[in-house]
């Protein structure tokens, strides 16, 4: 692929407010525009536009896979893994004819077997901050151990305080465009597996209904998966569990306390909670970056032609406010009709994880619609957010009643 461009990606937008240069890109000539990584200086493209999102996420000749091999372009500074491992989890499961576990393990059933539960914490943890005077952090007291205790539950299995505080260190080390160095972020990724291959068994073995050890239970036709394979897995569920669990309901909090008049009717009307769900997934962004596909042919793309090799990403966040598709898409608006968001990807690779992730948010929204006072501390440009992460989450979240 040959570019002219002199956009770097990412844009650098690491609070809510999304790059200006989304809408530029997607007011363009261009349906897919070419930028180059900050990374690595990898030429890519990148889609912003939904119509076009939705034509390359449903078309089997760009693969996910493809673009997650060593080797291939990326946006990201290193490649997500540790060294000497395959880092492709999913597929690895698959390919192990697991694949039927990790969706019932996240499935309807599983949710339902958790879902009472995580309602009842997430009152638990707004009922303790209810008579509390002056400004509390919801980000430390309610996001975080929210999702970190969810994320054990349903995903990992018991962890002490001490190893989900380790795994969350080396999750934000490893996946940031910028903030660290390149040996700090490999040594993250390598002190993750080496943990797994200590302790992965130890969780599997340990009390709970989780999808760890479900994976490691199952049957495959060439036995019981190794202690490298389930290590990756473990390794999988962190990366898709604590940084975007924290990170969006942090993000979600946001957009709710800063349209009380929204919270106030869905107090009135808790019916209306699973409307406000997805309009929350549609209009919070979470990725500062976006998600890559590789051309395994030579093919177009809405008459742009990409080469066999080279990868295509898709800004989410961008396509969710594509006004093509969205009436008035900058504007909060539960109950909205029209397109399904891309909160959870589309087409063969949709986050296996969503109902689980819905189940979660539901949970949160409907904490903060039974104590419709709660407001933001401080003005919303004066939160302060983490830099250079792969997923957007304030530093802290002042709030008070």
């Amino acid at each position: 692929m040959t570019t002219t461009a002199t956009l770097t990606y990412p844009f650098h937008d690491w609070s809510q407010e999304l790059s200006p240069r989304y809408a530029q890109l997607r007011a363009s000539d261009a349906p897919v525009c070419p930028v180059v990584s900050e990374g690595t200086g990898d030429p890519l493209w990148l889609v912003t536009r939904y119509a076009t999102a939705v034509k390359l996420l449903e078309d089997s000749r760009f693969s996910s896979e493809a673009a997650q091999a060593s080797g291939a372009p990326r946006q990201e500074p290193v490649e997500l893994r540790a060294p000497g491992t395959r880092g492709d989890a999913i597929a690895m499961l698959r390919e192990a004819g697991l694949r039927s576990v990790l969706a019932d393990g996240l499935g309807p059933r599983a949710v339902r077997r958790h879902q009472k539960w995580i309602h009842e914490y997430a009152e638990t943890l707004i009922g303790e901050l209810v008579d509390r005077e002056g400004t509390f952090d919801l980000a430390r007291e309610f996001a975080e151990p929210l999702s970190s205790a969810v994320v054990s539950r349903t995903l990992l299995g018991e962890l002490t305080s001490d190893e989900r505080a380790r795994l969350v260190g080396w999750a934000d080390t490893g996946l940031r465009f910028c903030g660290a160095t390149h040996e700090e972020q490999v040594r993250a990724f390598t002190e993750m597996h080496r943990f797994f291959l200590e302790h992965a068994r130890r969780l599997a073995a340990g009390p709970g209904e989780h999808l760890l050890k479900h994976i490691a239970e199952a049957p495959t036709p060439a036995g019981p998966l190794s202690d490298e394979a389930l290590a990756e897995a473990a390794e999988l569920l962190v990366v898709a569990g604590f940084p975007t669990s924290s990170g969006f309901l942090c993000g979600a909090l946001i957009t709710l306390l800063r349209h009380p008049e929204s919270v106030q009717e869905l107090h009135t009307h808790p019916d209306r909670v699973p409307s406000a769900v997805e309009e929350l997934l549609r209009h919070t962004p979470l990725a500062t970056g976006a998600a890559k596909r590789m051309a395994t042919e030579d093919l177009e793309l809405d008459g742009v032609r990409i080469g066999a090799g080279e990868v295509v990403m898709v800004s989410f966040e961008a396509v969710n406010r594509d006004p093509d598709a969205f009436e008035d898409p900058d504007r909060f608006r539960p109950g909205r009709e029209g397109p399904m968001h891309f909160g959870f990807g589309r087409g063969r690779h949709t986050c296996p994880g969503n109902r689980l992730a819905r189940c979660l948010i539901e949970a949160t929204v409907r904490a903060v619609a039974c104590h419709p006072g709660l407001r933001l501390a401080v003005a919303p440009e004066e939160i302060r957010w983490h830099e250079g992460l792969f997923f957007r989450r304030p530093r802290a979240l002042p709030a008070t009643w």
